[in-house]
């Protein structure tokens, strides 16, 4: 049985290290503003992150640090990203060392879905992201002809699959998390799915101060991978706008098919959070048109250097943790 929490969560589980054993194969991926962040998380630090799934997401640096043009070009009016323009910018930010090498980027897997009744962001948006990559050499997967709003596809959680209304995740009759890493890990991933256990959910603190990010993490850890010896791979998931655990609690973090899938392939998945700031960002978006500062799409940006601090720690071999559920939760499931 599956168990959903909407609204604020309270944290009562058991608090201290875990072990957790993570390999150097660490991909990223997200849905709307969660989408954007994946890519400049991707370009930005393609010396550790070495994939990425875009769900409604768009190119890296569309917005240019400008929130006008976030919304109009980067949502509705594909046709004006301009490529070059956006490239030029990875090559600058490349030689000042803002990013790492963009020649990592080349052979990366990356996954660009976009549904055809998104109105949101419109799918000429994503395939300008799926041209960006395929200019920097990956090997870009696109879907552009599944029927879906602008929400994350499952098999059967959440809304009607064409609408695009919270909780953003869709009743769709695929399976976009499965399909997603499947194809950033050919070699990893299974055709079954397990089951989500309660137990193996935990919370780790974000450090960045609540104008930036939400003040905890959460990271699903199965069983296999509570030993620093283990060599799960690393998917880290970003929500999108309205996704936040002030908005709908955890439910982005355990209905959206990830925590299945990592339980019989030996991931650990990893869940930043944005966080509802009334005055800079009410919608909990992540940062990528600049309101946490100039630099926000390069590795010295303040969610993207937090994003990199968290997979440290969990390639560190042990966290600092709270076990999200308490024991007698856990036996209830």
């Amino acid at each position: 049985m599956k168990k959903v929490v909407v609204g604020l969560v309270l944290v009562l589980g058991a608090v201290g290290a875990v072990e957790v054993g993570v390999s150097e194969d660490v991909t990223v991926g997200g849905l709307s503003s969660g989408g954007f962040m994946a890519v400049q998380t991707h370009v930005a630090l393609s010396e550790i992150v070495h994939g990425a799934a875009v769900f409604a997401g768009g190119p890296y640096f569309c917005a240019m640090g400008d929130f006008d043009t976030a919304i109009t070009d980067c949502m509705q009016n594909g046709e004006n990203i301009n490529l070059d323009r956006l490239i030029r910018y990875v090559e600058i930010n490349e030689k000042s060392r803002y990013i790492d090498k963009a020649e990592n980027l080349v052979d990366d897997h990356v996954y660009v879905f976009s549904g055809l009744s998104d109105f949101r962001v419109l799918p000429i948006v994503n395939r300008q992201t799926a041209k960006f990559y395929e200019r920097m050499g990956s090997n870009v997967k696109s879907i552009f002809d599944f029927d879906a709003g602008h929400n994350m596809p499952t098999e059967d959680f959440g809304i009607e699959c064409k609408e695009s209304t919270t909780p953003f995740i869709g009743r769709c009759n695929m399976n976009g998390a499965l399909s997603s890493l499947r194809y950033l890990h050919p070699q990893r991933i299974l055709n079954t799915i397990g089951e989500m256990k309660l137990a193996n959910l935990f919370s780790l603190k974000q450090t960045t101060g609540k104008t930036v990010m939400g003040p905890e993490a959460y990271a699903y850890i199965p069983k296999a991978c509570q030993n620093s010896l283990a060599q799960c791979s690393l998917h880290v998931v970003f929500h999108g706008c309205q996704q936040t655990i002030d908005h709908i609690g955890l439910t982005y973090v355990e209905s959206t098919g990830y925590n299945e899938i990592a339980e019989v392939n030996e991931f650990v998945i990893l869940y930043p959070q944005a966080y509802a700031n009334e005055d800079l960002n009410p919608l909990g978006c992540w940062d990528w048109w600049g309101f946490t500062g100039k630099n926000y799409a390069t590795k010295f940006g303040k969610q993207v250097a937090e994003v990199k601090r968290l997979i440290n720690a969990l390639k560190s071999g042990q966290i600092d943790s709270t076990q999200v559920y308490t024991t007698s939760e856990v036996i209830k499931e």
